[in-house]
């Protein structure tokens, strides 16, 4: 026998792929709503004695504010959406019920220029606020407003631009709007996210937002957004950037925008140094490979958003793990469909496995199964993607 090194070069991920949550600034009761442009310039909104106007600040140098004057042409200025490809940026501008209007701009070199607008859809809105979001075609208009009959105060309605005019609000329904307020609404990948009012306190919701505009069940989102006991408001999502408003209920409020990015992991060029004995080929004994079976022992099923096992779901995990024997190698592999933001599918997919894992762990220890977890998000949408599989190695 001998022996032989080898050295082999591969890459060493360092650091583990985490979200930082990070304060970009904090005010007063004036600060509402806020995005993070390109070259991290940051775009809000703040309330005045005379209405409400637009600043950007370099992000880190608040010695850097500056109010928007092109941006700013009415008494009450919101940024509403935004077209990642065309670079432009959509205003809502109002100087009084019958002077409302969407504007377009571009930004390029740290400045604003107009390329267009459009006028509003006429509202006979009995609110004190009025929210909006365009979306990046700029054919579909989504208001926060208490129109008529509603839910309760700010209700969530969609209007679409068609033959060069905005149609009817149509109120968003019961699976979103409620007797308490709806506002600050927002759509990303397929997905309405908003806010919606707790007495002093306000959580961000998400709901599926297909084409045809009817939005699923509402869920809220992850506590990272939402501090319990607080304002919470203003979600947004571009890219890998998540960002939001919290805000304490106290009496004299203080509003922090908060951005959650990922940052890129640090990679290392590493070498090491195996030894490797060689034996003579009689000496040699020949590992037992096991394979996954083609096809899944097991389908379990799930409805929209949901990651937990229905009842039909655990009598037939039960069934199906009590036929196997001690010591199984088993792969669980959880599935979600193509609604949603990629975080959300991701952690839909990622949590069925999971689940069903913890439920093996707790109720078949005793057979000493072997676990392995994968998760998939499939493009396809539909119940059928909705699903994880058990699968044995054998």
């Amino acid at each position: 026998m001998k022996k032989i090194i080898y050295t082999i070069a591969f890459l060493l991920a360092t650091g583990t792929i985490v979200q930082a949550q990070t304060s970009l600034k904090h005010a007063g009761a004036d600060f509402a709503d806020f995005i993070l442009l390109e070259n991290d310039v940051l775009l809000y909104a703040r309330k005045e004695a005379d209405g409400q106007y637009l600043y950007t600040e370099k992000r880190g140098d608040a010695a850097s504010t500056k109010k928007e004057v092109v941006l700013n042409t009415g008494t009450i200025n919101a940024l509403i959406g935004r077209n990642t490809s065309t670079g432009e940026y959509y205003v809502y501008q109002k100087n009084s019920r019958n002077q409302e209007m969407i504007s377009f701009y571009t930004f390029k070199d740290g400045n604003f220029e107009k390329t267009g607008e459009r006028i509003l859809p006429r509202l006979k809105n009995h609110s004190h606020n009025l929210g909006l979001y365009l979306s990046e075609d700029k054919n579909t208009l989504v208001v926060s407003a208490e129109l008529g009959k509603s839910h309760g105060y700010e209700d969530l309605y969609v209007s679409n631009w068609e033959n060069n005019r905005w149609s009817k609000p149509q109120n968003l329904g019961k699976a979103v709007n409620t007797s308490q307020p709806e506002f600050a609404p927002y759509v990303a990948n397929d997905t309405l996210y908003f806010t919606r009012q707790d007495g002093a306190e306000a959580y961000n919701y998400s709901a599926s937002f297909g084409t045809d505009s009817k939005p699923g069940t509402p869920v809220k989102l992850d506590q990272v957004f939402n501090t319990t006991g607080t304002y919470n408001a203003y979600y947004k999502k571009v890219d890998e950037r998540q960002m939001w408003i919290s805000a304490s209920s106290e009496n004299s409020a203080l509003h922090t925008a908060y951005i959650l990015e990922k940052p890129a992991p640090p990679v290392e060029e590493v070498k090491v140094e195996i030894e490797e004995m060689i034996m003579p080929v009689e000496d040699v004994v020949q590992p037992v490979v096991k394979t996954r079976a083609a096809t899944p022992g097991l389908t379990l099923m799930y409805g929209f958003n949901k990651i937990y096992m229905d009842l039909v779901g655990v009598s037939a995990i039960a069934r199906f793990l009590n036929q196997q024997p001690e010591g199984s190698t088993l792969v669980i592999k959880g599935y979600s469909d193509g609604y949603g933001t990629a975080d959300v599918k991701e952690n839909v997919s990622r949590r069925r496995a999971l689940l069903i894992q913890q439920y093996i762990e707790k109720y078949f220890s005793a057979k000493k199964f072997t676990l392995e977890v994968e998760n998939e998000v499939r493009d396809e949408k539909g119940k059928a993607n909705r699903k994880a599989e058990l699968y044995l190695i054998q």
